[in-house]
């Protein structure tokens, strides 16, 4: 076999490969170019003017106006998804993003949605919290906020409300700060407390308010007198406390004479002590 031969046949397979690894290149490339150019085809008919919302439209809003939902939703649609697409769009707004934001810019809104309406007005309903009970700095104080059921306080309260809703005190509020968003105390704590007030009525006790500390409530009831539990205790074991001692003879008997109570003290296991307001 001659030189030239060999040479021919050594050489043909590696300018085979070279071809091959030329095309898989040139393949690449032409998939990268499609792809750049769906995307900044896709990019462009998003930000066209019909596709683009340039209404929005608020209901289901009392206590949060609808110009500062609008202003709060605005901005978040001003921005854009990795600069490419804008979110101001009706087919990829972040519907999640203006739920979570707006939810924690306003205490006041438990829930918001998103409806395109008349194709590009953006429609907001808005659930906002039910007042359940007011927290107030102190029980005489008149500058009150509402509570929803899970203890959360979410809203500056009218005046009048104070003879309306229970009243609670004090918690594991901050003086120095407002309390708007902060929780009188921790939900499930707030719902055992609730569920304990409730069933008081079934013997005839009806709180007024509850003022607490680091470590005991303060029960006032509308028919005058209070009840003093330790935050500690189980709060079944204080109302078998207070049916046994509302069935004690000596109580009803001092009842019957006309006595008022001034307090009940349950902060002491099964030892309950009471005390008579003075006659004078």
């Amino acid at each position: 076999m001659s030189v030239k031969n060999r040479f021919y046949k050594t050489k043909r397979p590696n300018s085979l490969a070279a071809r091959r690894r030329r095309a898989r290149v040139m393949s690449g490339i032409l998939i990268l170019i499609i792809f750049a150019t769906a995307i900044f085809g896709l990019s462009w008919f998003l930000s066209q003017p019909f596709v683009v919302i340039n209404n929005l439209t608020v209901s289901g809003n009392s206590l949060v106006t609808a110009s500062d939902i609008i202003t709060a939703v605005k901005n978040i649609l001003a921005d854009s998804y990795l600069g490419l697409f804008t979110k101001n769009n009706i087919f990829i707004y972040p519907e999640k993003t203006i739920r979570q934001t707006l939810t924690a810019t306003f205490p006041a809104i438990k829930d918001i949605r998103g409806n395109i309406k008349s194709w590009q007005t953006l429609q907001l309903s808005v659930e906002e919290r039910a007042p359940f009970a007011l927290w107030c700095p102190s029980i005489d104080s008149t500058d009150c906020f509402y509570l929803d059921d899970n203890g959360l306080i979410f809203s500056a309260a009218a005046v009048f409300s104070d003879s309306i809703f229970l009243k609670f005190a004090g918690g594991q509020i901050s003086a120095s700060s407002s309390p708007i968003g902060k929780n009188f105390l921790p939900s499930d704590e707030f719902r055992r407390l609730n569920f304990f007030l409730d069933s008081l009525a079934s013997l005839s006790l009806i709180p007024a308010s509850l003022a607490t500390n680091i470590d005991e409530y303060q029960i006032y009831l509308k028919n005058g007198g209070r009840l003093i539990i330790s935050i500690a205790d189980d709060l079944s074991k204080v109302l078998e406390n207070i049916e046994t001692i509302l069935r004690s003879d000596n109580l009803k008997k001092a009842l019957a004479r006309g006595g008022a109570i001034d307090y009940i003290d349950l902060r002491y296991g099964n030892k309950v002590f009471y005390k008579f307001k003075s006659n004078n």
